[in-house]
């Protein structure tokens, strides 16, 4: 199975569920949203770093981008500029990558809702940006407090954004499973009326 196949795979389970089978790790902050309501995101990363306020390295990254990424932006410590809009979502539907995460803000958010592309990010701003500074492409970065390689795959839903190294991601997927059967048989046991003690497993209180 390739990256892109494994994403996809992980993807039929929500990022909840993955961040149990993953051990508890790869969560990003709750500061990180989606931008369209019931988004759902799956692909592999590719990381960017920007000068603060300029966005001419997200813009090189759109062009070479590939199919099946995810583009992953540290907005360089500001909040104010926005560094995804109408015109770079656009451009990645042509090119089938598969949405962006984002520690900084995002603009046309009404135009990025009308495409349905999945956009992740800190929070919505006018404000543009300069496109002078090349940034910095497939560098370690961190974006809402984890820590984000290229090559890595994420995973996006109502719930936030779950980032998890391609190591491992198989016996990920194989724990999801049983997390998820796991999950099923509880939600079964309580819609019949089971108490949630018995249910989980609680000393008699």
């Amino acid at each position: 199975m390739d990256a892109v196949a494994l994403a996809d795979a992980l993807s039929q389970f929500g990022t909840s569920t993955l961040y149990e089978a993953a051990g508890k790790i790869g969560d990003m902050s709750p500061a990180i949203r989606p931008i369209v309501p019931g988004a759902k995101l799956a692909g592999i990363a590719l990381t960017i770093r920007t000068w603060p306020g300029d966005t001419l390295g997200v813009l090189r990254a759109i062009d070479k981008a590939q199919p099946g990424s995810v583009l992953v932006i540290d907005a360089g410590g500001t909040d104010r500029a926005a560094v995804w809009g109408g015109t770079s979502s656009s451009a990645c539907v042509a090119r089938g990558v598969r949405g962006c995460v984002t520690n900084g803000c995002v603009r046309d958010v009404d135009e990025i809702v009308g495409l349905k592309f999945p956009v992740f990010a800190a929070g919505v701003s006018p404000r543009g940006t300069l496109k002078n500074h090349p940034g910095w492409h497939g560098i370690s970065i961190s974006v809402g407090d984890c820590v984000v390689d290229s090559g890595d795959i994420v995973i996006g839903d109502s719930d936030g954004v779950l980032v998890l190294p391609i190591e491992g991601a198989q016996q990920v997927l194989e724990r999801a499973r049983i997390q998820d059967e796991t999950q099923r048989e509880r939600d079964r046991r309580a819609l019949a009326g089971e108490s949630l003690a018995t249910i989980l497993g609680l000393p008699k209180a």
